[in-house]
């Protein structure tokens, strides 16, 4: 008996160790993963695998997989982890997070519903299944399943806040107005202002526009129309196409992107602007590279002009903080030079008449607020300044203020 109590002692201890080192080595790992260094991670996870079917080891093994998006490897990971515990809602949530991100919609349906019959009425996973539906272009269905839940439990702001969004997000049409006043040191006010239509459809967002602008003792009216056509999951088209009769706006114009999501949440894109002003015309190169980091959204767009002489540059950084939803930012913008994408800022050249004179100089700022309410509204107010050289060598002050409203149906 003496010695039986002994053996169990020194089990007890070497099982004791076991676990301790364990823990360690999984703390380690956790700081390695901190650092981005999954691979240094990952083999002390399988080492530990290897000498323990261990299920937290496992488990901890899938996030670290999906968190570096290697979300094959996470699925079969967590597909293990499920069978030793049917009933872990953690394990549920962090499987059906992993697929989407993976943006395997279909697959988050399915587990979601599989976990309904261990976990039902759940939340957190209630969230993750509307989202997929929604994904899916299945909102009226995401929508049925969040008010049935808020029948039962009206006091969860996140499924209230996700409803919303849904609800938003899917309204297909919005008309807009929008204001413009130009102040300058040296002349008299510029005011601008457009009227738009913009309707969502399967295959992208279509936007009709007409431009008004007063200035230089006259008035002038342009019309548009903007087309941003789906092509992939993660890529979209950008159109422009304008026409106007005034010598206030270019007689016609175009423009084009190819825009296209990145890994690491980059995105950027290529394309060309078109200008004729009826005495002269100029090509425009332009892309912009972005990134969302966490909330925030930086980017950075250059406009490139060759000529025979030399290539011209300008360019605009703009900074955004966003908040509950995307329509809800505040930003800033920096910019160097003459801007195509600025409809109505067309610079007076050295022999009056109206067009785009890139080699002149500008620097402006410009801070906005954009802030949708009572579900339907979208309010978007903002201010600049700009020094800008409107004839070589001759530099005047502007101070703008713009005002928009748009009403999503």
């Amino acid at each position: 008996m003496k010695h039986f109590f002994t053996c169990c002692a020194f089990l007890f201890v070497f099982i004791s160790q076991g676990y301790g080192q364990t823990d360690s080595l999984m703390k380690v790992a956790k700081e390695l993963i901190k650092q981005d260094k999954y691979t240094e991670a990952e083999k002390i996870y399988t080492d530990l695998l290897s000498k323990n079917d261990n299920n937290d080891v496992r488990f901890a093994l899938g996030l670290m997989y999906s968190w570096s998006k290697q979300y094959e490897k996470a699925r079969a990971t967590f597909t293990t982890v499920i069978k030793a515990r049917p009933a872990s809602k953690e394990v549920y949530i962090a499987a059906l997070n992993n697929e989407l991100w993976d943006e395997k919609y279909a697959e988050v349906l399915e587990l979601a519903e599989k976990s309904k019959s261990v976990l039902p009425n759940d939340a957190d996973i209630l969230i993750r299944e509307a989202k997929a539906l929604n994904y899916l272009h299945r909102s009226d269905d995401a929508i049925l399943e969040l008010n049935a839940y808020l029948k039962k439990d009206n006091n969860n702001r996140e499924i209230k806040d996700l409803l919303e969004s849904i609800q938003t997000d899917n309204l297909m049409n919005s008309i807009g107005l929008s204001y413009t006043y130009d102040y300058f040191n040296n002349a008299s006010p510029w005011q601008l202002a457009y009227l738009q239509y913009k309707r969502k459809t399967d295959y992208g967002a279509v936007i009709g526009r007409l431009n008004y602008a007063n200035r230089f003792g006259s008035t002038g009216y342009q019309m548009e129309v903007d087309a941003y056509p789906r092509l992939s999951s993660k890529s979209y088209a950008y159109v422009n196409v304008g026409y106007s009769p005034s010598t206030l706006f270019p007689s016609f114009r175009l423009g084009m992107d190819y825009n296209r999501n990145l890994p690491n949440a980059f995105e950027a894109s290529f394309g060309f602007r078109y200008l004729d002003f009826k005495t002269s015309n100029v090509i425009i190169y332009t892309g912009h590279v972005g990134k969302y980091i966490g909330n925030y959204w930086i980017s950075f767009r250059p406009y490139i002009v060759p000529d025979s002489s030399r290539v011209s540059l300008s360019g605009i950084l703009t900074v955004r903080r966003y908040f509950a939803t995307a329509n809800d930012y505040v930003g800033i913008q920096i910019g160097y030079g003459t801007s195509p994408d600025d409809r109505y800022r067309l610079l007076t050249l050295n022999n009056g008449a109206t067009g785009y004179n890139n080699r002149l100089i500008g620097y402006n700022t410009r801070i906005s607020y954009n802030h949708i309410f009572n579900k339907r509204w979208i309010l978007n107010v903002s201010g600049a300044y700009a020094n800008e050289e409107y004839i070589t060598s001759t530099f005047r002050s502007d101070i703008t203020f713009d005002i928009g409203i748009n009403l999503l149906f």
